[in-house]
Parts: structure tokens; sequence; C-alpha cells
């Protein structure tokens, strides 16, 4: 059975609040975030993966794209923007050489491209997560950790070689279950999901529709990453937000096109339909 060095032990330490400076992270894992997306066409649901990474600090975590951290980086550097701009200008000129090769696609093969603006800071002192998200402009608001609510199940089984145990909750309008190693001593894990008595290896809702799986455990001395251009973020409240995000997905097209002033005019059938799978936060209908 692998252990975490007991020294890392940190929940129960004194705990930063969030306008201090960061903290140094000990403990680092890495997510896959796993969607069943349906394609409209077929009927045929095929996942669609996004990594993540998490530090663990005394107190305090944080939850990020590293691909979206990477390019928000180089756009608050002097060199970083030119190095993003030749990029962007070596894309724009292989479309025009070659119109098949599509200019984000170009990016994203060079790692210039986002893949998610959702992030979020844990502070187990204050007992709140800070999240930051889009939907069409930047959002900030925070969540309670008392919102999430574990029971403890009868069930083990090994991941990633650590015995793990099963717990269940519901939480923001779905059923989640979550398999936690009480040999890593930390009450965390992916996201928003938080407060078993050990870390979240793995967590499934609905029928595996939305799945955070671990792919890495490593220990490090690392400062929190920041949040950048945090006076750009509007203040707001989850689920306003989720309610703007759930209408600019299903309005797609019109959305787009008031966010560039009508420049980019898209087709109605970018748009999700009524039968498309929702969030994964659901109550925001409530």
């Amino acid at each position: 059975m692998k252990r975490i060095l007991s020294s890392i032990v940190f929940v129960i330490a004194v705990m930063p609040a969030m306008a201090q400076e960061l903290p140094e992270a000990t403990l680092k894992a890495q997510y896959d975030f796993i969607t069943l997306s349906l394609n409209g066409k077929t009927g045929q649901r095929s996942p669609f993966i996004r990594s993540f990474v998490l530090q663990m600090a005394p107190g305090m975590s944080y939850y990020y794209d590293p691909r979206t951290f990477y390019v928000d980086s180089l756009e608050n550097d002097p060199q970083g923007k030119i190095i993003l701009q030749q990029a962007w200008d070596a894309a724009m000129q292989a479309f025009v050489d070659d119109n098949t090769k599509r200019p984000f696609d170009i990016l994203k093969s060079q790692g210039f491209s986002r893949e998610s603006r959702y992030k979020c800071l844990k502070d187990f002192s204050q007992g709140s997560i800070r999240v930051w998200d889009s939907a069409g402009d930047r959002y900030r608001y925070d969540v309670e950790m008392a919102d999430l609510r574990w029971e403890l199940g009868d069930s083990t089984k090994t991941v990633m070689g650590y015995d793990c145990q099963y717990a269940t909750a519901d939480y923001h309008g779905r059923r989640w279950s979550a398999w936690f190693a009480p040999d890593v001593p930390v009450q965390d894990g992916p996201w928003q999901l938080c407060g078993l008595p050990g870390l979240i290896m793995e967590a499934t809702c609905d029928g595996a529709l939305y799945s955070f799986v671990i792919t890495g455990l490593q220990q490090c001395d690392e400062r929190l990453k920041p949040s950048f251009e945090d006076d750009r973020y509007f203040i707001s409240n989850r689920k306003a937000v989720l309610r703007m995000r759930d209408y600019s997905r299903k309005n797609r097209a019109a959305w787009i096109g008031t966010m560039t002033g009508g420049k980019v005019k898209l087709p109605a059938s970018v748009n999700a339909g009524e039968d498309s799978d929702d969030l994964i936060e659901t109550d925001y209908h409530e």
C-alpha cells in the first residue's frame, strides 16, 4: 500500500484568508474530468476529457486547468504577449495558405489555447470555495462547503495503488459517488468536492455523465497559482452564473453574435437543444 508522509496532514492547521499571500503547496494531484457527451446526430455518447491540477497547501487548495493558466500567464507578461501574437499570426497565415487548417486547431496543437476557464480556491478556515468561471463574461462567486454532506458506505476498492472507501452525497442537484483514500490524509478532491477523511481519487454522478479520475499524485514545494486579472471578473452568485451559462449554450449563435457586435454569425444549429445534457450543477432551475 502506498502512503503519503504524515507531515503533509494540513486540513486542521491554521488557515490563511484568501486575501493574504497564497501559501506553498506540499501535494499536487492531476485529474481527468470526463464528460459523456451526446452526439445529437448519432444519439451515441463519447467521452470528452479535460485535465486539471489540484494544488494542496496548509488550509487551502487551488484547482485549475494548466493550459488555461499557461495562456493567462503569457497574456500577463510583455514577452509572452509577443509569443502569443506571433503564434496567432502564424496560425492565420497557415489558414490563408490552406483554409482546411483552422487557426484555433493550430493554436491548440501548439499549446496556445485555453480548455476551461473554471478554477476554484478552497479556504478550509472559512469553509468557503471561491470560483472563477465564464458565461460570456468572466464571473466570480463563493460557494459554502457546508452545501456538501457525505454519507460513508461499506464498499472498498483500489485506485492507483491506494485502498479507497466509498461515499455518496447529493450536491447542487446531482447524486455523487466518490472513492477516497484515507492514507492520503487531506479532506480535498477535484472541483468543489471535499470534506471526506482522505483525498478523493474518483467521483462520478448520474450514470457517469460527469466523472473525475485521478491520474497522478506527487509531493511538491510550490506556491499556489494566482488568479490573473481578478479585477476583470464580475462578482455574482452561483445560480445566477449557471443560469447565464445555460442560456448562452442554448442560444449560442445569438450570444456570440451579441458578444462580437455582430461580426461573427453562426447558424442556429450550434445551439444546444432542449434535450441536451444539463450542466454539472442543476439546482439553478429552482
